[in-house]
């Protein structure tokens, strides 16, 4: 069995360079290694052909940690609150209850005014605690409320490719994890298109790489206009997009890669005054009944590697 840097280079000619050919061959040596494509597993084994290290994602863990760390220091404040009024309680509990028994045991007038006294000023503390801490506890709430959102934004940030908005490999995962249950649930349809800019290269050489990332933008935007609502857009690889169509057989999936190639045609990117045109080919493929993502996965790119082959500026239905 050819491993996975054979089986590119016998179809590039070469060792894989670009990143979508390096995420190709990382889908492969999952493949032939039988592990499950975890963002984990994805990323592993793309360094590990690429040559490279990881990047430090120390601005999405400084961001967690700030989050974490308000999050330990709320708890920690509402834990002193608390224990301060169960322990303020106990004592005014006490206070009181000493100067009742003594209020009951003294006739004497001034005595009894004194204890009155004691009494009004013993609870009227105890309250004032309760409403500060009840205070504190609303505005905590508030905060815990915040926290959670920053949560949900930054569980989305994570999920996202910073450049063009789409999904990336991690939300990719859980798209299709969540669609291939769904779709397995309620017997619907679930297709997939694996889409490759065609000769991106020449767009970076001849116009500059900032160039090449607002056409990945464009590109970007283009789609999601073409897409439904439920419909999932992934970045997979430097040029490579993927879209997920729940609900859409591979009729449904050829008609909005038709559609989405026509206004393609008709919205060439305006680059610094420059008319830049782009095409693109790409790869379809069905949900089958005991399939599961990483073999649906495989026949897209598969069928996109066909259209690469059979001349560009097309694409194929996976077998």
């Amino acid at each position: 069995m050819l491993t996975s840097m054979s089986l590119l280079s016998s179809k590039l000619g070469s060792v894989p360079q670009s990143p979508a050919d390096i995420a190709r061959a990382a889908l492969h040596k999952l493949t032939e290694e039988a592990l499950p494509p975890t963002p984990e597993n994805y990323a592993k084994a793309y360094y590990e052909i690429s040559g490279t290290q990881p990047p430090q994602e120390k601005v999405s863990n400084e961001r967690c940690t700030g989050l974490l760390e308000m999050i330990r220091e709320m708890l920690v404040h509402m834990s002193e609150k608390t224990g301060s009024l169960a322990s303020d309680l106990q004592t005014g509990n006490r206070e009181i209850k000493q100067s009742l028994e003594d209020l009951c045991a003294t006739e004497e007038k001034a005595r009894i005014q004194q204890l009155l006294n004691s009494i009004i000023t013993a609870t009227g503390a105890l309250n004032s605690c309760v409403e500060d801490t009840h205070e504190d506890i609303i505005a905590s709430r508030l905060t815990m409320e915040h926290i959670q959102e920053e949560m949900k934004e930054t569980r989305q940030w994570l999920q996202e490719d910073t450049l063009t908005g789409a999904q990336n490999r991690r939300g990719m995962d859980m798209a299709l994890t969540r669609e291939i249950a769904r779709a397995k649930r309620n017997k619907t349809s679930l297709s997939m298109a694996m889409l490759d800019i065609d000769h991106f290269k020449r767009i970076n050489d001849k116009h500059g790489h900032d160039a090449g990332d607002a056409m990945l933008v464009h590109l970007s935007t283009v789609i999601k206009s073409v897409m439904r609502e439920a419909d999932v857009l992934v970045r997979y690889g430097g040029e490579e997009f993927l879209i997920v169509l729940p609900d859409s057989d591979i009729r449904g999936a050829n008609f909005v890669i038709d559609r989405l190639r026509q206004v393609i045609q008709k919205s060439p990117m305006i680059y610094e005054g420059k008319r830049i045109e782009a095409t693109f080919s790409g790869g379809l493929a069905q949900l089958k009944p005991d399939e599961n993502g990483h073999s649906l996965l495989l026949r897209a790119d598969k069928a996109l590697y066909e259209a690469k082959q059979s001349g560009r500026n097309r694409f194929k239905i996976a077998e």
